[in-house]
């Protein structure tokens, strides 16, 4: 009936979990309350030999004090709950027995037993680990002096000591130990609930980092010898950000929750899954071989592609690695994110194995810390200005295609009298700075003093200047000076012309040729972002443009692809040479690579600090970002042209059709079945179309805005690389790299094939829908 009081929604091993930990918990107690309790009946047994009545030997009260005393020796080795609660039970027995013993012969007995038979059980009722133990403890106590209760006379008083018993003393024990009972356990479920909210992703209720490295490295410790390989999956959803960003959290969210139900069904019960954070999971497996893991890896990759996203299908880069002796967690898990990486670079949705050689890692935001460091011997120049004293801090630049170090950023920094870091804001605040031109100026001395003793000859100094100070009339002259004086080439030094509002364009572009006529090379800062615009770059004409780091993250609205590419491609026809800032991850410096960006700088390659950092591993990454692009050319070329293999055999069967005398419609029909085409046409020597073009399955979801370009017919397309191309390759189909379509609005690959009819040039093409983020775009030509 008491049981019943539990709460009914716990498990059976989630209570028996609770038992055990209540009684790893209670065993310096109850320890310590059972000696106690001998020594209590030792010293009661000292009271009734002084007190008159029946003689009784005293080696039946010491019998039963050492049966005590070896039972609570029993209680810190206790296996199980079981036998923690017998030894319970036993002992409260013995004890009662060895009451029974000293009181037999005193007069009036039951008040003797009254302190005992009322105080052991409210006493004992907390220490009892379960509500079984405290039930069948209670009775046995009682059942235990209940002969010898029987067989004394009773009196009226006796009647009333017994009632006192039964209604003061098991009750107030029942109430002690339930609500003692109810306490650990409630404090068990809140601790529980604590751990898991620890242990786990609040989202997918997987295990989170850290847990799952903690689990990781106990699974690796435990596993010995080679019977069993352990690899690690690395997964990535694929395109996750512009899920989120498009259609909400929440649809992310669920996209999250179906990975999980996936991991959880597919994956073995012995392995260990979490969610690094993000949308990217991780598995420890163990296999018999190395191909499983791989095998394992593949099929979550098909089960994911199954789950539907707004706009298609979801799908997930894999990474594998198998674990190297005296290899942790993490090294196992870099090796794993390098493959992860290289797979998302080759177009997506597949699995690569980790590469056999050794590689840095490719998720961390800055240099390691253990970098080596080239400490400056030459004393540090430092500047007074007002309160602060001024400091310069260096931050490199590097040539990405020369893999090296060709140029060092000086940056500004200030500290109070108390050696505090300043932040920008203070320093350059208008109560600091009542003139910015005398602490551009002041700056400039203090940065050209330090690189004189610090840079190297053959590096550039890329110095920041305030776009008033830039222009104002002579400052060419006195910062040549400044330079010479200072034992540097003018030659060397690249001056940064920094964002700001209020000073017109045109006469930047003078003060930029007055600089350039004492050899300085000029550079536009943060371009992209605020008044730095493309109007500015063209006027001033600088011989380095520094993108902001959010153009790197900058993509299509509806193909998802980069737009770095074409920025940079921009600013080299403008005769113009690219740094990219604030490069952090791997990812981003190999698209900068990729985007054939010629510089970069950012917390990945390099912090800023008062000492020149080592290239080595800066070299190391860089070069790893090539080999990264190398095979992943590879991949996403093999896969744009497998794509691209049904549109081109069936451009060859209408070519063939068309030399044969087919009809123009009846020729190119076919082609608009196929799941990609928008439209297809057939083309004259002038580039217009021949006949009428047919509008393909792709073609219906045409945006009905661009309504007045839909008729293509008096349109001339020999400009366009599909067309030219083609021509180029008489009698071979070809296609072009992605574009923006004029008749749709959208990403689109063209297939054409040119062939001579009637001693004159035709072109028979399609147009295909590039624009779904699934689909393979090559490398840029």
């Amino acid at each position: 009936m008491l049981t019943s009081l539990l709460p009914p929604t716990i498990a059976p091993e989630l209570r028996l979990c609770f038992h055990r930990r209540s009684m790893d918990q209670q065993r310096p107690l109850s320890t310590v309350t059972m000696a106690f309790t001998v020594v209590a009946f030792l010293i009661f047994v000292t009271a009734r030999s002084h007190v008159t009545g029946t003689y009784l030997p005293l080696w039946p009260r010491l019998t039963c004090a050492l049966a005590m005393l070896l039972l609570v020796a029993a209680i810190p080795k206790a296996p199980s709950t079981f036998i923690f609660g017998l030894i319970g039970v036993l002992y409260i027995v013995v004890l009662q027995i060895g009451i029974v013993i000293n009181v037999e012969g005193v007069e009036k007995p039951l008040f003797w037993m009254l302190p005992a038979g009322m105080v052991i059980p409210i006493c004992a009722a907390p220490l009892w680990l379960t509500p079984r133990h405290f039930i069948l403890g209670t009775i046995a106590f009682y059942l235990a002096g209940l002969p010898f209760v029987m067989a004394v006379p009773f009196t009226h008083d006796d009647y009333v000591l017994c009632a006192m018993w039964v209604a003061i003393g098991i009750p107030t024990a029942t109430t002690f130990h339930f609500c003692f009972y109810w306490f650990r356990l409630n404090h068990f479920l809140l601790e529980e609930k604590l751990l898991a909210l620890a242990a786990t992703d609040p989202l997918t209720q997987l295990l989170n980092r850290r847990t799952f490295l903690e689990r990781a490295e106990q699974m690796l410790s435990e596993t010995k010898g080679h019977e069993e390989v352990v690899s690690v999956i690395f997964l990535d959803i694929d395109r996750f950000k512009s899920l989120n960003d498009q259609y909400g959290h929440a649809q992310g969210d669920e996209a999250l929750m179906e990975v999980t139900k996936v991991l959880n069904d597919a994956v073995p019960a012995d392995a260990v899954i979490g969610r690094l954070g993000g949308e990217e999971f991780a598995v420890l497996i163990k296999t018999p071989t190395p191909d499983r893991a791989s095998a394992l890896a593949d099929t979550l990759r098909i089960l994911i592609a199954t789950i539907l996203r707004p706009d298609g299908f979801l799908t997930a880069s894999f990474g594998v690695a198998h674990r190297r002796p005296n290899e942790n967690v993490t090294q196992l898990l870099d090796r794993a994110d390098e493959a992860l990486l290289r797979a998302k670079h080759a177009g997506h949705n597949r699995v690569f194995v980790e590469q056999a050689r050794r590689v840095e890692r490719v998720r961390a935001t800055a240099l390691d810390e253990d970098n080596e460091t080239r400490v400056d011997e030459e004393p540090v120049v430092v500047t007074r200005w007002g309160a602060f004293d001024l400091f310069t801090h260096y931050q490199p630049v590097y040539s990405l295609s020369h893999q090296k170090q060709v140029g060092f950023e000086a940056l500004l920094r200030g500290f109070d009298r108390n050696g505090t870091p300043l932040q920008p804001d203070k320093l350059f605040a208008p109560q600091s700075n009542p003139g910015i031109t005398d602490l551009d100026s002041l700056t400039h001395h203090l940065h050209l003093a330090n690189a004189r003793k610090r840079l190297p000859l053959d590096c550039w100094l890329f110095l920041n200047v305030a776009p008033s100070t830039f222009i104002q009339a002579g400052y060419e002259q006195t910062l040549a000076a400044i330079v010479f004086e200072a034992g540097l080439d003018p030659r060397g030094v690249v001056l940064e012309i920094l964002e700001s509002e209020g000073v017109d364009v045109e006469e930047l572009a003078l003060a930029a040729w007055r600089y350039r006529g004492c050899g300085f090379l000029i550079a536009v800062d943060d371009f992209g972002t605020g008044h730095s615009n493309l109007d500015r770059l063209l006027r001033i004409q600088p011989d380095f443009v520094k993108l902001d780091g959010e153009l790197i993250r900058a993509k299509s609205r509806t193909s998802d692809q980069p737009l770095l590419p074409t920025i940079v491609s921009l600013l080299h026809r403008a005769d113009m040479l690219v740094v990219v800032e604030g490069i952090e991850t791997t990812e981003e410096l190999i698209l900068a690579v990729e985007s054939n960006v010629d510089f970069a700088q950012g917390f990945l390659l390099g912090r800023p600090s008062a000492t020149l950092p080592s290239a080595a591993a800066v070299t190391r990454r860089i070069d790893h970002a090539f080999d990264v692009i190398a095979e992943g050319r590879i991949v996403r070329t093999a896969r744009f042209e497998a794509q691209l293999a049904p549109y081109l055999t069936m451009l060859d069967t209408a070519a063939t059709e068309l030399m044969n005398g087919v009809s123009i419609s009846d020729a190119i029909a076919p082609m608009a079945k196929l799941e990609l085409c928008k439209r297809c046409f057939v083309l004259d020597d002038t580039g217009r179309i021949l006949g009428q073009e047919i509008t393909g399955r792709a073609g219906s979801a045409a945006d009905v805005r661009l309504g007045p370009l839909f008729a293509a017919q008096s349109g001339r397309w020999d400009h366009r690389q599909y067309y030219w191309k083609a021509v180029a390759n008489m009698g071979t189909a070809v296609f072009c790299q992605p574009y923006l379509s004029l008749t749709s609005g959208r990403a689109s690959v063209g297939v054409t094939m040119a062939f001579m009819c009637d001693e004159h040039v035709m072109v028979v093409g399609s147009e295909l829908d590039w624009a779904s983020p699934h689909l393979a775009w090559p490398m840029m030509e």
